[in-house]
């Protein structure tokens, strides 16, 4: 089966920069152990994609069209392909006060905050500081080995699909999905509902569903809350706190002789 562009997959990776053959990204568990990048908040499993709708880099975007389900390939990714090309005029030189102002006392390879990027300081001396706001594998060759481990065709499985690209910190089952016609409900886990991040994650869901799946006109979002029965523990303590304390007896005097 030829994939192409707006299909739905499963895709599991793992990228090296080519000329160090080191490892810095991947979707195994155990590569991300031996290489040491792993991180006990990441979900490491095959990762949801559209082809076509850049949820991946360029280069391995490109490398899904035309290929079949089950492939495992390697390919080496260009600068332009995969984080850009160095570019000098991301460079910049701030005076330190300025930094001072803000609380921040930099120091060389301090990741801060400049103009709405992220940068990294170069050096530090004679009132200034340089920041590199280039990404940190901005100019390298990628050599990445990519595998297709599945292909989603139903309409709510590729609904969940993108519900898990936009909020990967919940488990994609415990979206309640239902599709009649073009309008789809989703029912939210309770989680989302404290979550600040959410609402860019359904939005941007959205955004997906109505780009990449036909005949959806419309989609509604519900909080669900139900009533939750107490505990038998609940109740005793409940129970207890409500039954009345029993009347103190009065104190006797006792006369002396």
């Amino acid at each position: 089966m030829v994939l192409k562009k707006g299909d739905f997959v499963r895709i599991n990776f793992t990228g090296k920069i080519k000329e160090l053959g080191e490892v810095f990204d991947t979707t195994y568990e155990d590569v991300a152990k031996a290489n040491n990048i792993y991180e006990p908040n990441l979900i490491f499993k095959a990762r949801p994609v559209v082809i076509g709708a850049r949820h991946v880099l360029p280069g391995i975007d490109k490398s899904l069209v035309g290929a079949e389900l089950g492939d495992k390939t390697k390919i080496d990714i260009a600068p332009e392909d995969g984080f850009g090309k160095r570019d000098p005029a991301k460079i910049k030189v701030i005076p330190t006060r300025e930094f001072k102002k803000r609380g921040v006392d930099p120091a060389v390879g301090m990741h801060v905050e400049l103009d709405d990027a992220v940068g990294r300081v170069q050096s530090v001396g004679g009132g200034r500081v340089r920041v590199d706001l280039n990404h940190g594998l901005a100019g390298k060759v990628l050599e990445y080995e990519v595998k297709i481990e599945e292909k989603v065709n139903k309409k709510e499985e590729k609904i969940r699909q993108l519900l898990e690209l936009y909020m990967p910190g919940v488990d994609s089952q415990e979206f309640k999905i239902t599709v009649k016609e073009k309008t789809v409900d989703i029912v939210l886990p309770d989680i989302l509902r404290v979550d600040p991040n959410a609402t860019v994650g359904k939005i941007s869901a959205v955004r997906d569903i109505f780009t990449f799946i036909d005949a959806v006109d419309e989609v509604a979002y519900k909080d669900v809350h139900r009533r939750t029965a107490p505990s038998e523990k609940k109740k005793q303590k409940a129970q207890k706190q409500r039954r009345p304390k029993a009347a103190a007896k009065p104190k006797t005097e006792s006369k002396s002789a």
